[in-house]
């Protein structure tokens, strides 16, 4: 069950906003969090605190940015083998102010960013892989790594959310289970409603198309039926992370052997159990938890 990360790799300043924000003046807030984010790193500590084998590829420096998103990686039980030294090398930082209501604000930068060069990957290494959860930021590197996938047979969780319309195109075609959210399929689809973009989207891979909606839950075809999968109700605290602890418990019951329609609620409640804490890592809940709790019945 080993599993490979790719993506951008961020450094989160999570930040309760005061009510009473006065602008050229002093605020306290209640609580500022720093902790590791992105989506491929943040479904990396998900695979991993579900019990999966996992690896994060990508590059590091001599710098405190990236000394604490080493550290948040390997805390979460992610192994650090693909992360190679490059001296000129940071991660992204956010600043993510929260409000009252937990909706978001994210402001961020990618100064001194470098993403992974293809040229670095080995891929006899590769191989042994069960799969690969790659995001659309880094698409250079992630599109080697879905045609290396396409070779090997390794499944592939894709987790895009803009970018080029042809280079989203060319990996979601690549893609075994491409999973986008709404406004990201209606961009590249030309569509609005959900079955318009699943139907369009269908059409450009051979994979499972998955469409998530936020509150509204996730969305798929399969044989023709169309499945929709309520996100559960909880207290919500922040919604940091939920996306990306989606993708991580998707890919997990992709693993496990799931069908389609358990996967959708084995991820659902997966982010809903984060979206009740502050950050998107604070609550990685474990297999065991998730056995325990998650109210499906696997079809063996």
């Amino acid at each position: 069950m080993k599993v490979l990360c790719s993506g951008l790799n961020v450094v989160d300043v999570l930040v309760a906003t005061p009510s009473n924000v006065k602008l050229g003046h002093k605020s306290e807030s209640d609580k500022i969090v720093i902790q590791g984010g992105s989506p491929a790193c943040n479904a990396a500590c998900g695979l991993s605190s579900l019990g999966h084998d996992t690896y994060f590829l990508g590059y590091l420096g001599d710098n405190p940015l990236s000394v604490v998103a080493k550290k948040e990686l390997t805390d979460h039980g992610v192994k650090t083998d693909f992360i190679k030294y490059n001296q000129n090398a940071s991660p992204a930082v956010a600043v993510v102010q929260i409000d009252q209501n937990g909706e978001r604000t994210v402001i961020y930068s990618m100064e001194n960013y470098v993403p992974f060069n293809p040229i670095d990957l080995d891929e006899t290494t590769l191989k042994g892989f069960k799969l690969f959860l790659v995001d659309g930021y880094d698409t250079s590197v992630n599109l080697e790594l879905l045609k290396i996938a396409r070779k090997y047979g390794i499944k592939t969780v894709l987790d895009m959310e803009t970018g080029n319309l042809e280079t989203m195109k060319a990996m979601i075609a690549l893609s075994t289970d491409p999973i986008l959210p709404l406004e990201c399929a209606q961009n590249i689809t030309g569509k609005n409603d959900v079955a318009s973009c699943l139907k369009e989207l269908s059409k450009y891979t051979q994979g499972q198309v998955i469409i998530t909606d936020g509150a509204n839950g996730s969305y798929a075809i399969e044989d023709g039926i169309h499945i929709h999968q309520p996100a559960f109700k909880v207290q919500v605290v922040d919604t940091t992370g939920c996306g990306d602890a989606f993708h991580a418990a998707y890919a997990s019951a992709l693993l496990q052997g799931f069908q389609l329609k358990e996967r959708l609620v084995y991820a659902s409640f997966f982010a809903a159990q984060v979206a009740q804490y502050f950050g998107g890592r604070t609550c990685l809940s474990n297999r065991e938890f998730m056995e325990q709790n998650c109210p499906i019945q696997v079809e063996q």
